[in-house]
Parts: structure tokens; sequence; C-alpha cells
């Protein structure tokens, strides 16, 4: 169970829709560094591997990595979209990842529900998680969506 943030409702040309951020999709950057020292070079298109841990039935990322754990653990295979860095004090420094917001996609952001339930679509103050599984590959598949603990639609 992965909690979620719902953002859009429709597509025109393949119906109803929800789109999800997840807790993990916007990773702060200092996960990618060490005392404040970049330890990896990320760009738009890389592939990220988040190591997942269980938190009291919800999951949440304990790692972030450009390789996959070998240890047995549960992960999700990811790829960076963005990489938005803070403003620098000095035009002429270099952005560091420390203080960047790392910008993730699963591949499991996209919900079709069915035809004409997208409209007034709303998850105010509600508990929204999704149940996804994932592969020995971290390939995920967004399986069932749960609004305050039951199944939605």
């Amino acid at each position: 169970m992965l909690k979620i943030q719902p953002v859009d409702p429709r597509d025109w040309l393949r119906g109803d829709y929800v789109t999800f951020q997840y807790d993990i999709s916007r990773v702060p950057g200092y996960y990618f560094t060490t005392n404040g020292l970049d330890q990896v070079e990320l760009k738009i298109n890389d592939i990220i591997y988040v190591e997942l841990r269980d938190h009291g039935g919800e999951w949440i990322a304990s790692a972030f990595s450009k390789k996959p754990p070998t240890d047995g653990s549960v992960y999700i295979r990811g790829k960076v979209k963005n990489i938005r860095y803070a403003s620098r004090i000095n035009s002429t420094d270099e952005p560091k990842l420390i203080n960047s917001t790392i910008s993730i996609e699963y591949g499991i952001e996209q919900y079709f529900i069915p035809e004409g339930t997208g409209q007034g679509v709303s998850f105010v103050n509600k508990d929204v998680v999704a149940q996804v599984t994932v592969d020995d590959h971290g390939n995920a598949v967004l399986k069932q969506v749960y609004v305050d603990k039951k199944p939605w639609p």
C-alpha cells in the first residue's frame, strides 16, 4: 500500500481516469548525498530504484539508488522525470543535489475508472492509498485504490 495524492480526472481520448502522485514521487535530493556531497550524477530519464519498507501496513521509501538492491529487499523501479534545483546563492555555483527535489514516475500514475465517473472526483480530507504489486525487477502494477479503507470506485 502506497500513500497517494490524486491529480487529474479525465483524458478525452481514453476516458475517465485519475492521475496519482505518490509520496515516493517527489524525493528530496539529499537522499542521494552524504554529508552534503553529491554521491551520484542524476539526469532526466535515469532509472532509479527505491527500496521500500513496511511501516504499519503502508510501504515507505527507505533508500534510493541507481542500482537495484541485491539483499532481497522489496523495491520499485522508477524513472527521473524532473530535477528541480533550489536557487543558488551565486550564479556561478554548480547546482547541488542536496538542494533539489527529484520527481520520479513509476508507470502506475494513471488509474482508469468507469466512464462518466471522473467528473467531480474529490479526495479532499480523505485517506487515499494504492495497492501496488512489484515483481522481482521492481516493475509495478496498480491493483486497487482505497479511499478511507474502502475499495474505490
